[in-house]
C-alpha cells in the first residue's frame, strides 16, 4: 500500500477528480466505522463552504491495483496553521476510512506522513465511535507514547415502533400539549427546503447562544458567520439533515437539526424559545421526533456524548474515544505534565466536596468577570472594588417606589423607541459601567426573566446595547433587582406591572421619556393591569426627573441596612400594602 499526503492545489485537484470521488464513496460504504462526517458529501461541502478558513490536507492509501484503500481527510487553519479533522467543530465523530485489514497499517503510515509535514503540531480526534480500531494508540504500540486516549459515555435511544414516545406524550405530557393548543395551532413541521431552513436558522442560533451562555456559563461562544450557509448547503444533499420545527401558529417554539448517519439519526443542534419554556417544548419536540423516526424505520437515535439533559431519553450507553496525537514528543510530555497537575487539582478539590462542574463554573465566572474588568478604566475598577468592600461592612440603601395610573397612558402617542422581546439585542450586551453585571450573569438573569414570562425592551446603537429594561406583568412572582442593586425587587400587586432594571446610556431626557411612554402604553394593554410601579435608588436624580415628567408619583421607600453583615430592612409606607404586595421576593 502506497500512502501519499497532499495539500494545497494538489489536494483540491484530487477532491475534484470524479474517479477519486467514486472510490471515496465505495470506501465509505465498505468501512464499518465510517460516519456521515467522513462521507464525500459532508466533507466536500465543508471544504467548499470554509475554503477561505481551512486548506484541505488529504492522506490517501492506494493499493497495487490503484484502488483507494485508506483515506484521512483533514484541514489546516489558514490563520493559525492548526491541524483539524475535516469538518472541524461541525463534525461530531472524527476518524479515517480504511479497509479493516489495512486500518492499522494505514493510520500509522498516515501519522508518519503528518508528523513529517507538521513536526511541531498535534491532532485531536473527537468522539471516535466504539468500533473504530484504536489498537495503534494503546500501550505497547509504536504510537502509544505520542497519544493521549480518553473514553466518554454516549447515550443511545432505541426507537422501536415509536410506541414508547407516543405513550409518554399521551400519559405524561398531554397537559402541556393541551396548554399549547389553547394558545393556537400546535404542529410539528419537517423542513426540507434550504431557504426555509435559512429563514429560521438565525433565530435558532440566537436561542442556542443565549442558553449556552446562561446555563453553561461558557466564557466564549464562537460566532461562525458561515454556519448558516453550511447547513443550508447540507440541506441540498439527499438524506443528510433531519430538520424539524415545532410551532404554535407561526411562532417557533422549538427547533432541532439532526444528521442521518447510515441507519441511525444523531442529535446535532437543538434549542427552544425561552418565551415558551414553561411548556417544556424541547422535551415535547424530542418525543414527537422519536415517534416520527419510527415511521422511517430508524432504529437508533444517537444522543451523542455530553449533556446531562440527554440521560432522561437514553435507553443504553456505550463509549467513544477522544485521542490527541502529538507529532512532537516534547509537546506530549508537556501535555502529560499538565494532565497530571489537573488530576492532582481535581483530587484536592474532591477532598473539599467540590464537584468538577462547580470548579468549571467558578473558572468560567472568573473569566466572565475578567473580561468585564478589562473593559473598565483603572479608576472605575478601583472605585468598584472599594465600593464592594465598603458594602461588605456597611451600607444603607433607599429604594424609592413610584406609581403610575395606566389610564393616563391610553391617550399617549404610540412611540417605538425600543424593540420588544428581541433576543439578538440581548446577545450584544457588554458592561459599560462598573456596577453592571458581567456578560454571562446578565444572560442568566435575562433567560430566567424570559422563561418567567417577563417582557424585555431594548435599543441597540452602533452594535451596542444602549438601552434596556424589563416589564413584569401581574402574577409574575419573581423580579430582577433594580439597576445596580444586589437585592431582589418586590413582588407585585395583582393589578399592576413593574418596570425594573431600566438602563440607558443617555444623559438627556428625550430618549428615556419616549421609551417609558412606549412601555406604559404596552402595559396599559395588559389584561387586569391598572397601575405601573417603578423602583429607583434614591440618589438617581436624573431618572427621578424623567419618571416624574412622565407622570409617576412617589409612594414610599424601602430601606435596607447592613452593619458588619447584619442586614435589616423596613418601609416608610404609612398604609402597608396587603400581604401579597411588595413582599421580598423569595
Amino acid at each position: 500500500m502506497k500512502v501519499e499526503l497532499l495539500t494545497g492545489a494538489a489536494a483540491k485537484q484530487l477532491i475534484e477528480d470524479a474517479k477519486f470521488r467514486e472510490q471515496w464513496k465505495k470506501l465509505y460504504d465498505e468501512c464499518p466505522w465510517g460516519s456521515v462526517f467522513q462521507s464525500a458529501d459532508f466533507v466536500i461541502t465543508w471544504y467548499e463552504t470554509y475554503v477561505n478558513q481551512f486548506a484541505p490536507v488529504i492522506v490517501a492509501g492506494i493499493n497495487g491495483g490503484d484502488e483507494l484503500v485508506g483515506l484521512f481527510t483533514l484541514a489546516s487553519d489558514t490563520t493559525s496553521g492548526e491541524l483539524v479533522a475535516a469538518g472541524g467543530v461541525q463534525a461530531e465523530y472524527q476518524a479515517w476510512l480504511a479497509e479493516p485489514q489495512n486500518s492499522d497499517a494505514f493510520i500509522e503510515a498516515a501519522l508518519d506522513k503528518l508528523c513529517g509535514k507538521f513536526p511541531n503540531g498535534s491532532l485531536t480526534l473527537l468522539f471516535m465511535l466504539p468500533n473504530v480500531p484504536v489498537r495503534w494508540a494503546m500501550d505497547g504500540n509504536r504510537w502509544s507514547g505520542r497519544c493521549h486516549v480518553r473514553r466518554l459515555p454516549r447515550g443511545l435511544t432505541e426507537i422501536g415502533d415509536g410506541s414508547g414516545f407516543k405513550d409518554t406524550l399521551r400519559k405524561k405530557k398531554q397537559s402541556k400539549i393541551n396548554r399549547l393548543k389553547r394558545l393556537g395551532d400546535l404542529r410539528l413541521e419537517r423542513i426540507h427546503d434550504p431557504g426555509e431552513l435559512g429563514t429560521v436558522f438565525d433565530e435558532i442560533v440566537h436561542y442556542q447562544t443565549l442558553r449556552l451562555r446562561a446555563i453553561y456559563n461558557l466564557p466564549n461562544v464562537p460566532n461562525d458567520p458561515l454556519k448558516k450557509t453550511f447547513h443550508m448547503n447540507l440541506m441540498r444533499l439527499p438524506r443528510m439533515l433531519h430538520a424539524t420545527a415545532l410551532r404554535v401558529n407561526d411562532k417557533l417554539i422549538s427547533a432541532q437539526i439532526h444528521f442521518y448517519n447510515r441507519d441511525q439519526v444523531l442529535l446535532w443542534l437543538i434549542t427552544h424559545s425561552p418565551f415558551y419554556a414553561r411548556y417544556s417544548p424541547g422535551e415535547l419536540h424530542t418525543l414527537m421526533i422519536g415517534a416520527e423516526l419510527a415511521k422511517e424505520d430508524v432504529q437508533v437515535f444517537d444522543l451523542t456524548p455530553g449533556g446531562n439533559y440527554k440521560d432522561r431519553h437514553a435507553t443504553n450507553y456505550d463509549e467513544v474515544y477522544v485521542i490527541t496525537i502529538f507529532f512532537n514528543r516534547a509537546r506530549r510530555i508537556q501535555y502529560k505534565l499538565k494532565r497530571r497537575l489537573a488530576e492532582a487539582a481535581k483530587s484536592a478539590i474532591r477532598v473539599l466536596n467540590v464537584t468538577p462542574e462547580q470548579t468549571r463554573d467558578a473558572f468560567s465566572t472568573f473569566l466572565d468577570l475578567r473580561r468585564k474588568w478589562l473593559r473598565l478604566r483603572p479608576a472605575e475598577l478601583i472605585s468598584e472594588c472599594l465600593r464592594k468592600l465598603k458594602r461588605g461592612l456597611w451600607y444603607k440603601d433607599e429604594l424609592c417606589v413610584y406609581a403610575y395610573n395606566l389610564d393616563q397612558s391610553r391617550s399617549q402617542p404610540d412611540l417605538q423607541a425600543m424593540k420588544r422581546d428581541q433576543v439578538p439585542d440581548l446577545l450584544v450586551y457588554q458592561p459599560t459601567e462598573a456596577w453592571q453585571p458581567p456578560v454571562n450573569k446578565f444572560m442568566r438573569q435575562a433567560l430566567e426573566n424570559l422563561e418567567a414570562g417577563h417582557r424585555v425592551y431594548t435599543r441597540v446603537e452602533d452594535g451596542k446595547l444602549a438601552q434596556y429594561c424589563w416589564l413584569i406583568e401581574p402574577r409574575r412572582q419573581k423580579s430582577p433587582p433594580p439597576g445596580g442593586m444586589d437585592e431582589k425587587g418586590p413582588v407585585l400587586p395583582h393589578d399592576s406591572v413593574l418596570i425594573t432594571d431600566f438602563y440607558t446610556y443617555s444623559r438627556g431626557r428625550s430618549l428615556p421619556l419616549s421609551s417609558l411612554h412606549q412601555i406604559l402604553l404596552d402595559a396599559a394593554g395588559t389584561p387586569g393591569a391598572k397601575h405601573a410601579y417603578i423602583v429607583i435608588p434614591a440618589g438617581d436624580d436624573a431618572m427621578r426627573q424623567v419618571i416624574e415628567a412622565v407622570g409617576f408619583t412617589y409612594r414610599f421607600s424601602f430601606f435596607r441596612k447592613n452593619v458588619l453583615g447584619r442586614v435589616t430592612g423596613w418601609s416608610t409606607d404609612p398604609q402597608p400594602l396587603p400581604a401579597a404586595q411588595f413582599l421580598p421576593a423569595q
